[in-house]
C-alpha cells in the first residue's frame, strides 16, 4: 500500500513538472473490457480513478466489453443485478467530477453472437444514457456511427460500433431505424468526409475492434498453444497432445473466428478504414477486443490497444511492437496546448499499480493536408462562361447507346437525361443570401449536401444523375455489370419531382418545392467540389412543412407514439400520401423516405406525414433487364404504366411502413378516403403538374405522362381496395408503454376492437384506437401491449372467425377472456400477470424473454420460384433435365419462414426414366418442434453394380452396359426436427422405403445374371418394404446454399429399418459428411472446399442396393457410378473455386471460375483383405448467373478413364 501512494505521489509530482512546461489541454483515458468484477472489484477503474485528475479536461473512453458475457439483461431476468452491478462501476468513475465518460459498444454488449443483440445493446445505451449528461454510450441505437464529439477546438473524437459490420445484416438496425448511416457504403464515406473537413486536428478513431493486434484475435498462438492446446479453455489444464494439437491454433489464425482479424468481416472493415486514412498521420486509432495493453506503430500511425480493464490474455510482438503486456491496466493520452501527443499504459492488479510506458508520441502542430481532388470533376462546359443560367444536359451519354443496348436495358428516359434543359446557376455564397456546409449526406443513391442559410434554416442539395446501386439488392450486385446499373438510372424521370407539388397540394399532403439548378465549379464548395462541380442538382427545403416547423425522423415518432397513447398519427393523411405513391409509380417509399409534422392537440402530439425524395416517381423501363428483374427478384419495378400490375408487390418496399401506420382505417374509411382522392385529382391538376417539366421536356412527355396519371387515377378505387383486403388479413394493433385497456366484442356481424387510454379511476378516459373488422377479409387480430400494466378483455358477446393474438407485455397485465372467439395468450411467466377467465385460450405464457416481442418489420410476402431448373449431361446418363416448383409462406413468429415446399423432377432422354422428389418444412408446428417431410419417386433408377468390395474388376468384354441396374423404389421420411441457435439440427422420426424390380429392365445386364454377382434372382425381383426410423444431426453455418464461401455442412444420420414383408431384411447403417467452405476474404476469389465422409452398415445381411458405394455419383469423381459397393465407405475431398472474373456483359452477367479437385476413398468388406485407396483428379470452369444457379462443365481423370459432367442447377456434377 505504501508503494502505491508513493507511486501516486511521483506520478503528481511528474506531472506537475511536466505541465509547467506544455500545459495540457485534454486528457483521454482509455479502458476497455471492463465487463466483470474481480472478486467484487472493479481494480482497473479504481487506479484510474485515484491516479488520474478527473477535471474538465478529462474524458474516460471506455472502449466495448462493458458487460460480460451478454450485455444488459432485462431488468426481470435474474443476471440484470450482476450486470448492472459492472455497467455502475464504471459509470461511477466520474461521479462527483466534471470528467466526461464515454461508452463504445463492443461484441458482448450486443448479446455476442447470440441473437435479439440489437435490443440488448439498445437496453445498455437507454440506462447509461439516464445517467446525466456526462454519461454517454456512442453510437445510439446500434447505428454504426461515426458519430463526431469535439473535445475541443483541436481534437475530434470520432466515435463508431465496429460490431456493426461484424453482425450479419439482418441483425443490424433496419432501414426503419433513426441511424443516419445504414449502410457500410454510406459509413466509409461519411468517414472519409469526416476526416478531410478536421484534416488539421488530432483524430481519435474509437471503436471496439482493434485494427491492429498481435495477441489472440490477430492469429498469434505460442507453442504452449500447439502442445498444450486445453490450456487456451483452462490455464491449468495441461493435456499434452503434440501435432493435433496445432490443428486449432492453425486453422484459427488463417481463418479466424467472427471475431478475429482475419475474418472476413472483419478484415474488409479494417481495410476499408485503412484505406480511407492511409494518407493521415492525424489519426491514432484506439480500440480494445484483445485482453491486452499493445501500443503499436504501423508506417506513419500509431494504433492503442487497451482491452485490460477485467481479463488478460496473452500477447507477442513484432517489430511494429512499441509496448505490450498481458495485464490488467489501462492507457492515457494527454494532448498539450503545444500539440503534443503523450501516452502512457499503467498495469495493475488488486492493490497496486505500474507505470509501465511513457512516450510521446506525435506532433499534429504541422501536419501537411491532402489538396483537394479535382481530377473527378466533369468538364461539361467551361466555367468561365457562366453567369446567371446556362442550357445543359443532365448526363449526354445516356441516350449515345445502341438499339441493342436499348433493347436490354431499355429505351426508358433517355431522351429527357441527354437533352439540354434552361436552368439557373448555384452560387453557394450568393443563392438566397448564401449558404453555409454543415455536412454531406445521402440516401440509397443521391450524394447530398446539407446546407444551412442565413436564417438558420436547413436545405438539401442533391445531385440528379446519381449510382442507382443502392436499389440492387446485394446478392445481385457482384453480377450486374457496372455500366448496367449505372444505366438504371434511365428508367427514372431526371425531372419527375417537379410534378410532385400540385398533385399534392391537391391531395392535400404537405411536400417539398424542390428547384433545379447547375452547380458550377465553385471553390466554395470546398472539399465537395470534386462530387458536385459541373453537375445538375435539386434544392430543396429541409422541413417542408406549413409553418416550417423541424420534422421528425420515422424512428423518432415511432418512439413517441410508443412511449405515451396521447400521441398520434394522422392516418388518413398517411393513406392519402401512400395513394398519390400509387398514382405516380413511386415505389421507393420505405420507413427512410419520410418525415413527419407535429402539431398540438392540447392533450399530445399528432403527427402528419411529409414525404421526401421523389427520386422514384415515374420510374418506367421498357427493357428486357428489367423486365426480368420485376418478375424474378425484384417485383417492385413494375413501372409506371397505365394500369398496376400487381398493386401487392409494386407496394413490396412499404409493407411494413403501411402496417404500421393505416392499421386504424377500415374499408369505409379506404373508400371514402379514396373517392374523394380521386375526385380532387382532377384533369386540370393533372395537366399543371406536367407542365411543372421544363419546357424541352414537356414537349416530349407531357401527353404519355398526362394520360398516364389520368389513368391510373382512374383504376386506383380498385387496386387501393385490393391492396386494403391484402393489409388487411393479418393486422397489428398496438399500445404503447402506458397504461392501456383493450377490448374485443362484436358489432353487429363484425368484430370490433376498442383500445381505450387507462387512467385510475376509469378504463375508458380516452380512445386511442377503434376499429371494426369483417372476418371474410381479415384472419387474424394481434393485440401488443407493450409496456405498462394491460387490461385485455375480449367480451362475452365476441362471435367471430378471426383468430386473436395477444401479446401482453412488460407490466402486470389482465386477460379476461370469455366470447366465442380462438386466442393466443403471450406473456413472459415472471411479470405477475393475472387471467380472470381464459375460454377458447391456449396459454403460451413462458419463460422465453422474447414472449413480448414486437418486430416492427416482421411482416413477409409468401413467395415461390418458377421454375426450378436443373440440365446435367454425363457419359454414363446422357442428358438429364428436370424442373420444379418451390413456395415459402411466412406466419406470426416462424423463423426464419412458417413453411418451404419445394417438389422437382428430373427425366432421362436416353431411357425415359424419371424421378420426381418432394421437401417439406413446416416449422414449429408442435411447440418448438419443426416437421421435416422428405419423399422420392424413381422409376427407375440408373445406377451401376459391380459386385461388392473395394477392388472388383470389370469385364471389359462385357462392356460397361452389362452393369447397369434398374429398379424402382419410392422413399418418405416424416420427421421432427429441433433447431439450437440456427446452427444445430436434431431430426428423428419414421422412415419407409419400398423397392421393386422388372426383368423387362434388366435383360442382357448384370441383374440378368444375378449369380455372377452372388446374387439371388428370386431375392432382386421380389418387392421389398421396409418401415424404421431415423436420426440426424446437423451442423450448418454456410453462407450460401448455392455457391458457399465460408463455414461448415456436417451431416451425421443413423438410421434402422425393419423389413415388413417375407422379402425383406433388417438394416442399420450410420453416414457421417462434413464439408468445410473457407475463405480469406469477403467477396473472395479463393475458396477452398475440404469435404470427408465415413458410413458404415451394422447389419450382416443386406442388399445390393443398401450397399454403401463410391463413384461419380457419390464422393468419387473419374469412377463410374456406384463403382465400389461395401459395408463400410470412406472417402475425402479437396476442392479449390477460384472465381476467374465477374462477368458483367449485359447478356451471360456472372461469376466465372476455375474449379480443381482431388478425391480419395474406398469401401470395406468383411471377405476382402485390401490396402488400396482410389484416387481421382479433375477439373473445369463454372459460372454463377445472377448468383442463382450454377453451370460448371467439369473433367475428372483416374486410372480407369476421364469421365466428363455438364450440369445446370443448383449444384455442380448433378447425376440422375
Amino acid at each position: 500500500m505504501q508503494k502505491c501512494i508513493l507511486f501516486i505521489l511521483l506520478f503528481f509530482v511528474i506531472h506537475i513538472c511536466y505541465g509547467q512546461a506544455d500545459s495540457i489541454q485534454a486528457r483521454i483515458v482509455l479502458i476497455g473490457d471492463a465487463g466483470e468484477l474481480n472478486y467484487g472489484r472493479a481494480p482497473v477503474i479504481d487506479a484510474a480513478r485515484n491516479l488520474i485528475p478527473l477535471n474538465s479536461n478529462t474524458t474516460i473512453i471506455y472502449l466495448g466489453d462493458n458487460i460480460y458475457d451478454n450485455g444488459l439483461p432485462d431488468d426481470i431476468m435474474p443476471g440484470y443485478a450482476a450486470a448492472r452491478a459492472v455497467i455502475d462501476s464504471q459509470i461511477n468513475i466520474a461521479k462527483g467530477t466534471p470528467a466526461k465518460v464515454i461508452f463504445i459498444p463492443g461484441n458482448h454488449d450486443w448479446n455476442n453472437e447470440d441473437p435479439n443483440g440489437l435490443e440488448i445493446v439498445n437496453r445498455q445505451d437507454r440506462y447509461i444514457n439516464s445517467n446525466g449528461k456526462n454519461i454517454m454510450f456512442l453510437p445510439r441505437d446500434g447505428c454504426p456511427g461515426p458519430v463526431e464529439y469535439s473535445i475541443n477546438d483541436d481534437i475530434e473524437l470520432v466515435i463508431y460500433d465496429s460490431q456493426w459490420f461484424i453482425r450479419s445484416p439482418g441483425e443490424r438496425p433496419g432501414i426503419e431505424s433513426d441511424c443516419g448511416f445504414k449502410t457500410p457504403e454510406q459509413f466509409y464515406n461519411e468517414l472519409e468526409d469526416i476526416i478531410n473537413r478536421n484534416s488539421k486536428k488530432l483524430i481519435i478513431l474509437a471503436g471496439h475492434h482493434t485494427l491492429k493486434s498481435y495477441g489472440i484475435h490477430g492469429g498469434y498462438f505460442r507453442l504452449k498453444q500447439h502442445i498444450f492446446p486445453f490450456t487456451e479453455m483452462k490455464p491449468n489444464l495441461w493435456i499434452p497432445l503434440p501435432v493435433i494439437g496445432s490443428l486449432y491454433p492453425i486453422v484459427r489464425g488463417i481463418f479466424g473466428t467472427p471475431e478475429d482479424l482475419h475474418y472476413p468481416a472483419y478484415a474488409n472493415m479494417i481495410n476499408n478504414i485503412e484505406n480511407i486514412t492511409k494518407n493521415h498521420s492525424n489519426i491514432i486509432f484506439v480500440g480494445g477486443h484483445e485482453h491486452t495493453l499493445q501500443l503499436i506503430k504501423d508506417s506513419s500511425n500509431y494504433y492503442i490497444v487497451s482491452g485490460g480493464g477485467s481479463k488478460t490474455t496473452r500477447v507477442s510482438y513484432s517489430n511494429k511492437t512499441k509496448y505490450a503486456a498481458a495485464a490488467l491496466g489501462f492507457a492515457t493520452l494527454e494532448i498539450s496546448k503545444n500539440k503534443n501527443v503523450h501516452v502512457d499504459f499503467y498495469t495493475v492488479n488488486q492493490d497496486s499499480v505500474h507505470h509501465g510506458y511513457s512516450k510521446n508520441i506525435l506532433n499534429f502542430s504541422a501536419i501537411a493536408t491532402e489538396p483537394a481532388d479535382t481530377s473527378k470533376i466533369p468538364q461539361a462546359i467551361p466555367t468561365a462562361n457562366f453567369k446567371d443560367s446556362v442550357t445543359v444536359a443532365v448526363n449526354k451519354q445516356y441516350n449515345q447507346v445502341s438499339s441493342i443496348h436499348k433493347f436490354i436495358a431499355g429505351k426508358n428516359y433517355r431522351k429527357e437525361w441527354s437533352t439540354p434543359v434552361h436552368l439557373k446557376v448555384f452560387r453557394i455564397n450568393k443563392q438566397f443570401g448564401g449558404f453555409k456546409i454543415l455536412s454531406m449526406g445521402g440516401g440509397k443513391q443521391t450524394e447530398s449536401l446539407r446546407l444551412q442559410d442565413k436564417d438558420g434554416h436547413e436545405w438539401i442539395l442533391r445531385s440528379v444523375d446519381k449510382d442507382p446501386t443502392g436499389s440492387i439488392p446485394e446478392v445481385l450486385k457482384p453480377y450486374i455489370a457496372e455500366n448496367i446499373m449505372k444505366d438504371m438510372i434511365t428508367a427514372e424521370h431526371p425531372y419527375g419531382a417537379l410534378m410532385v407539388p400540385p398533385l399534392a397540394d391537391a391531395a392535400k399532403i404537405e411536400h417539398a418545392d424542390p428547384q433545379y439548378y447547375f452547380v458550377p465549379d465553385d471553390p466554395a464548395l470546398g472539399f465537395y467540389r470534386s462530387k458536385f462541380a459541373n453537375k445538375i442538382c435539386l434544392l430543396e427545403f429541409h422541413d417542408p412543412t406549413s409553418d416550417e416547423t423541424e420534422t421528425k425522423s420515422t424512428a423518432k415518432v415511432i418512439d413517441k407514439l410508443v412511449e405515451d397513447s396521447k400521441n398520434h398519427m394522422d392516418q388518413e393523411s398517411v393513406l392519402r400520401a401512400r395513394l398519390l405513391d400509387m398514382m405516380i409509380g413511386d415505389w421507393d417509399r420505405h420507413f427512410d423516405q419520410w418525415r413527419f409534422g407535429t402539431t398540438d392537440t392540447g392533450v399530445g402530439k399528432l403527427y402528419y406525414p411529409v414525404p421526401r425524395d421523389r427520386d422514384q416517381a415515374f420510374f418506367y423501363s421498357d427493357g428486357l433487364f428489367i423486365k426480368s428483374l420485376s418478375i424474378a427478384a425484384l417485383p417492385y419495378l413494375q413501372g409506371f404504366k397505365k394500369h398496376y400490375p400487381d398493386i401487392k408487390w409494386f407496394n413490396w418496399e412499404e409493407r411494413n411502413f403501411d402496417r404500421y401506420f393505416m392499421n386504424n382505417l377500415d374499408e369505409y374509411a379506404w373508400k371514402r378516403i379514396i373517392t374523394k382522392f380521386q375526385a380532387d385529382e382532377t384533369d386540370t391538376v393533372i395537366a399543371d403538374a406536367v407542365k411543372r417539366l421544363p419546357p424541352e421536356i414537356y414537349k416530349m412527355d407531357s401527353a404519355k405522362i398526362t394520360a398516364k396519371l389520368k389513368s391510373r387515377r382512374d383504376l386506383i378505387l380498385k387496386n387501393g381496395i385490393k391492396y386494403y383486403r391484402f393489409l388487411s388479413k393479418e393486422v397489428n394493433v398496438v399500445g404503447s408503454n402506458k397504461n392501456e385497456y383493450f377490448k374485443v366484442f362484436n358489432s353487429g356481424d363484425n368484430l370490433q376492437v376498442t383500445v381505450y387510454k387507462r387512467k385510475r379511476s376509469t378504463d375508458s378516459a380516452s380512445v386511442m384506437f377503434n376499429r371494426t373488422f369483417n372476418s371474410s377479409t381479415t384472419k387474424f387480430i394481434n393485440l401488443y401491449g407493450l409496456n405498462g400494466n394491460d387490461i385485455f378483455e375480449v367480451d362475452s358477446t365476441a362471435n367471430s372467425k378471426i383468430k386473436l393474438r395477444i401479446i401482453g407485455g412488460k407490466g402486470r397485465d389482465t386477460f379476461d377472456i370469455k366470447g366465442n372467439v380462438r386466442n393466443v395468450i403471450y406473456d413472459f411467466k415472471p411479470d405477475t400477470n393475472f387471467i380472470m377467465h381464459s375460454h377458447k385460450t391456449k396459454n403460451q405464457i413462458s419463460n422465453d424473454p422474447n414472449a413480448n416481442l414486437y418486430d416492427i418489420t416482421g411482416f413477409n410476402y409468401n413467395s415461390y420460384r418458377l421454375p426450378l431448373l436443373n440440365i446435367g449431361y454425363n457419359l454414363e446418363d446422357g442428358l438429364n433435365a428436370g424442373v420444379g416448383y418451390s413456395l415459402k409462406t411466412y406466419s406470426f413468429r416462424k423463423d426464419p419462414y412458417s413453411t418451404y415446399q419445394a417438389i422437382t423432377s428430373l427425366y432421362n432422354f436416353n431411357s425415359g426414366k424419371y424421378q420426381v422428389n418432394y421437401n417439406g418444412e413446416f416449422n414449429e408446428v408442435i411447440n418448438k418442434y419443426d416437421i421435416v417431410a422428405n419423399g422420392s419417386l424413381f422409376n427407375t433408377v440408373l445406377n451401376n453394380y459391380f459386385g461388392r468390395g473395394n477392388q472388383t474388376k470389370i469385364d471389359k468384354t462385357k462392356g460397361y452396359n452389362f452393369y447397369k441396374v434398374r429398379y424402382n423404389y419410392l422413399s418418405g421420411d416424416l420427421l421432427l426436427r429441433k433447431r439450437f441457435h440456427h446452427l444445430v439440427e436434431l431430426t428423428f422420426g419414421p422412415s419407409y422405403y419400398h423397392y421393386w424390380n422388372h426383368t423387362s429392365d434388366n435383360n442382357g445386364k448384370i441383374l440378368s445374371q444375378p449369380s455372377l454377382a452372388g446374387l439371388d434372382s428370386a431375392d432382386i425381383y421380389a418387392d421389398k418394404s421396409y418401415l424404421g426410423g431415423k436420426v440426424a444431426v446437423i451442423i450448418h453455418n454456410i453462407n450460401s446454399d448455392l455457391l458457399p464461401t465460408r463455414g461448415v455442412y456436417w451431416n451425421t444420420e443413423i438410421s434402422s429399418l425393419f423389413g415388413i414383408n417375407k422379402s425383406s431384411r433388417q438394416i442399420t447403417k450410420l453416414t457421417t459428411d462434413m464439408t468445410v467452405y473457407a475463405s480469406f476474404k469477403d467477396p473472395t476469389r479463393l475458396v477452398t472446399v475440404l469435404r470427408i465422409g465415413y458410413g458404415h452398415i451394422f447389419s450382416e445381411n443386406y442388399e445390393y442396393f443398401q450397399a454403401l458405394d463410391l463413384g461419380e455419383n457419390n464422393y468419387l469423381r473419374g469412377f463410374r457410378k456406384n463403382r465400389f459397393s461395401g459395408k463400410s465407405v470412406f472417402y475425402q475431398s479437396t476442392e479449390f473455386r477460384y472465381k476467374l472474373f465477374d462477368s458483367k456483359s449485359y447478356l451471360v452477367p456472372g461469376a466465372v471460375g476455375l474449379i480443381a479437385f482431388n478425391d480419395l476413398g474406398r469401401v470395406w468388406i468383411p471377405s476382402e483383405t485390401s490396402h488400396k485407396w482410389h484416387d481421382s483428379f479433375g477439373g473445369g470452369l463454372y459460372y454463377s448467373p445472377y448468383n442463382f444457379a450454377i453451370v460448371s462443365a467439369t473433367v475428372a481423370f483416374s486410372n480407369e478413364g476421364n469421365l466428363f459432367n455438364f450440369s445446370i442447377g443448383t449444384k455442380f456434377n448433378i447425376t440422375f
